[in-house]
């Protein structure tokens, strides 16, 4: 990468963020797209979003544009609606005081961009542009982009100590773009780690999930080696301390991107117990917590080459699942392989049966669920069973169909059920 920083260089902004910006400059203000779209822009990464900063107020924004939503008009942040998309538009800000690690005690507005610019995180995130004045980079933005820098603006000190969240940002914008954290932005991390206490697990959870389906899934080592995990989640701390890190760190280089597959690898050599308590304290929704707690549980599960053992695995686990638990399973075969160079082939076969028998039974449309019997608990009354007893009946054809799917026939089921 070798970007050039002159006054000349262009950006396309989308329509409507250039829209909202020659409208302000047009009533007299400045107005600049900011932040993370630049530094993506400059990378040819789409961007997430466009953020837009500028010298008029929050009250003159609302003014100039016939619709928009106060969703931080404290903080001089106004959205500006432009069709059925929002766009935030925040005043040129120099923060006061941070008292509580990561809201500043007071917020000053400015005309000036070079305030607002100078409280921001990293140099890569301080730049902004507009078709007027081209880009602005006062904080070396462009040189560490090209020398693939995570470097913060002015004090590392200052800057983590307005927000702790900041040290994982680090990390985790250096697990995105593969940059090098600079020394005295890492040291300050080493210093700070404690801080981070302070931190909502739900923002904690966030950098880590973006960190894991990275590019780089085990720069999550960093958050233990800089030790921002060691009170905060002691699990994975341990799990990256000792005699499983090795194997760890490559089972994440082997799982796909998924949220998921990747809190599997990173927790696989936990109990799944011990899995579940350290995802409930990320604050995760309850299927990532089931299902990745189900994925570490059944990690080392072996289903037999046979259609009658696929059909039972469908039914035990269910086929979206069945499907998961092997992607979990191979990412530990590949990472197998890596850690020790021995190459296993007869077992990569062995997942792509597996895959094989489940679709073709699937696409038959076997059955491997009480569903799907020909048979229902409302025939079982018919035929005058009652309570459990129907739920066991049930379940005992089930497993005989499992077994041979041809028996799935109504008049057949109930000469089986018979001879029961």
């Amino acid at each position: 990468m070798n970007i050039d920083n002159n006054n000349t260089f262009f950006i396309n902004l989308p329509s409507p963020v250039a829209e909202i910006i020659s409208t302000i400059e047009s009533n007299g203000f400045e107005a600049f797209a900011v932040g993370g779209c630049v530094r993506d822009t400059l990378l040819n990464r789409s961007p997430d979003d466009w953020d837009i900063t500028t010298s008029a107020l929050p009250e003159q924004v609302k003014a100039m544009f016939p619709r928009t939503i106060d969703t931080g008009i404290q903080h001089g942040t106004v959205t500006v609606m432009i069709g059925k998309n929002g766009y935030e538009t925040t005043t040129y800000r120099i923060d006061g005081e941070y008292e509580d690690g990561r809201h500043p005690k007071s917020v000053e507005f400015s005309s000036r961009l070079l305030d607002d610019l100078k409280r921001r995180d990293f140099t890569i995130n301080a730049m902004a542009y507009n078709n007027t004045t081209h880009l602005v980079d006062e904080f070396g933005g462009i040189s560490d982009l090209n020398h693939k820098i995570i470097r913060c603006v002015g004090n590392a000190a200052e800057r983590f100590s307005e927000d702790a969240l900041r040290m994982m940002r680090a990390i985790r914008f250096s697990a995105q773009l593969g940059f090098t954290i600079e020394d005295a932005t890492y040291e300050a991390i080493l210093t700070l780690a404690p801080t981070l206490s302070k931190v909502s697990m739900e923002r904690v959870e966030i950098e880590l999930g973006k960190t894991l389906v990275s590019k780089n899934p085990d720069y999550v080592l960093k958050f233990v080696e800089t030790g921002l995990f060691k009170e905060k989640l002691p699990l994975i701390h341990s799990i990256l301390s000792d005699a499983h890190k090795i194997k760890t760190l490559a089972m994440l280089r082997t799982t796909k991107p998924s949220l998921i597959l990747r809190l599997s690898a990173l927790l696989n050599c936990a109990s799944p117990d011990e899995a579940r308590h350290t995802l409930r304290s990320l604050k995760l929704d309850n299927h990532t917590v089931d299902t990745v707690t189900k994925l570490v549980k059944y990690s080392k599960h072996s289903i037999d080459e046979t259609e009658p053992a696929v059909r039972e695995a469908l039914h035990k686990f269910g086929k979206d699942f069945f499907f998961i638990l092997l992607d979990h399973q191979e990412a530990g075969l590949a990472a197998r392989e890596e850690t020790t160079g021995i190459i296993l082939p007869s077992l990569k076969m062995h997942f792509k049966t597996l895959r094989k028998l489940a679709s073709d039974s699937i696409n038959r449309g076997d059955c491997f669920t009480i569903k799907a019997l020909e048979i229902t608990g409302h025939d079982l009354i018919e035929y005058g069973l009652t309570g459990p007893a129907i739920g066991k009946a049930l379940d005992n054809l089930l497993h005989m169909v499992i077994e041979d799917p041809k028996l799935n026939n109504k008049e057949m089921l109930i000469d089986i059920l018979k001879q029961l």
